[in-house]
């Protein structure tokens, strides 16, 4: 590393106040470190630990290659859980009474690799950081974040003779929970599947209702030799069109092969909640490995969608998704699982 580049990694601020202050957030100690000015740019920058569950022995662990859908989704979940990449990001933060509007964020790891983070932490430290809360955490369990202020709006002007009254503010966004329930099997149809069912929400600490009216099959390759079947579009030119044709069907191809349907289930909720089903079949496959031979002139896309339909006169909603691939010859029961669902979260503000 060359000391031009040296200097570039470590935080000199120009302006710079602390702030010292602790809260929790989704159950979770956050340190609101402190406020810097640096070339013109003003973040807060606050702390916190990666949870201790994140570095248990897992006897199930494979290879990414190796690990199955229901896997890979787990881990996924795991991480969303972790580091909080949703509610957890804070939006707006009110001090004194100004306001400080965040349009970007990063965070930053302490590991023996990355000296950044700890020349980070070293300067925090000397400019009087309290350590009570992670003073006996390993430094490569935490973590440094900053918000970047929006341009438009001041280094807020703190009078540090009095209180810092905070508030912080989090965008109204979703959050994908993970459930677990029994293995529902379904028949293909209608009227055999239209039970209630339950599972227990997390998040709520109540049971939820839903109920699948049907499981049906969809076969993507008769809809898609109808489409092309039209004539070419004014916008295309007839080679154009059978080139696109040729690249649609070859991912066609590899999404869906052509002696098989996707199977569909749809399904009332309580509270219109949006809920991701998947067949076992599918979640203990492992995915397709494809080398760069197999997509070569193929359009890559999943035909896997979920939707839903207009409110009944209860305001109900018949919603629609995708679970997983049968055979077209394939008459049986499915074994279905509900994996997640989710769950929209308001506008959260935290005064401090």
């Amino acid at each position: 590393m060359l000391l031009k580049e040296l200097k570039e990694t470590m935080l000199i601020p120009d302006r710079e106040m602390m702030l010292n202050r602790l809260v929790s957030i989704n159950d979770a100690d956050v340190l609101l470190v402190s406020i810097t000015s640096e070339n013109g740019l003003n973040k807060l920058w606050t702390l916190r630990q990666i949870p201790d569950w994140m570095y248990e022995e897992n006897s199930d662990y494979q290879p990414e290659e190796k690990r199955t859908h229901r896997q890979r989704m787990q881990g996924t979940l795991q991480d969303r859980v972790a580091f909080g990449d949703q509610e957890d990001t804070i939006s707006k933060m009110i001090i004194q009474g100004q306001l400080m509007t965040f349009g970007a964020s990063q965070s930053t790891f302490c590991t023996e690799q990355d000296h950044e983070a700890y020349m980070k932490l070293q300067h925090f430290v000397e400019k009087g950081m309290k350590l009570a809360s992670f003073a006996d955490v390993s430094v490569d369990r935490l973590f440094l974040t900053f918000y970047e202020q929006t341009d438009s709006e001041p280094f807020p002007d703190l009078d540090l003779e009095k209180e810092l009254d905070i508030t912080l503010k989090f965008n109204s966004t979703s959050r994908t929970v993970a459930v677990r329930t029994e293995p529902i099997v379904l028949e293909f149809g209608d009227a055999a599947n239209d039970v209630q069912q339950s599972f227990y929400d997390p998040v709520t600490r109540k049971n939820r209702i839903f109920s699948i009216k049907a499981l049906r099959r969809e076969d993507v390759w008769a809809q898609a030799e109808a489409n092309f079947a039209k004539p070419t579009p004014q916008s295309s030119t007839e080679e154009e069109w059978q080139q696109f044709k040729e690249q649609y069907l070859g991912g066609l191809e590899l999404a869906c092969p052509k002696h098989q349907d996707l199977a569909v289930v749809d399904y009332e909720s309580e509270d219109n909640l949006r809920l991701q089903f998947y067949s076992k079949d599918y979640l203990d496959a492992k995915p397709k490995g494809m080398t760069n031979a197999d997509t070569a002139g193929k359009l890559l896309f999943s035909v896997f969608y979920s939707s839903e339909s207009q409110p009944d006169d209860n305001g109900v909603k018949l919603r629609t998704t995708s679970i997983g691939l049968v055979d077209k010859t394939f008459d049986g029961s499915l074994v279905v699982e509900l994996v997640h669902y989710d769950l929209e979260l308001p506008e959260k503000v935290i005064k401090i």
